[in-house]
């Protein structure tokens, strides 16, 4: 499989980035840039796009949000 491939079908089993970075051996930017590029192209939904909203209330820690907020501009 491809990195985003790889990427992609871990973040779909729930693993948050740094999860999926350890997982693959590879940097937690690459797995959120990875996560960024999914997003913008469809492969995986936002939380405020798959709820139809402009941003969600908070933005948990870095090491601790879900994939659901990859590419949200919110969370750099």
């Amino acid at each position: 499989m491809s990195l985003l491939a790889d990427v992609v079908a871990a973040a779909g089993r729930g693993a948050g980035p740094a999860t999926v970075a350890r997982e693959l051996g590879v940097d937690v930017g690459l797995v959120e840039t990875v996560l960024d590029h999914a997003a913008r192209v469809g492969l995986v939904q936002t939380s405020s796009s798959a709820l139809g909203r402009a941003a969600c209330p908070t933005c948990p820690p870095r090491g601790q949000r879900p994939v659901s907020c990859a590419g949200c501009p919110l969370t750099r």
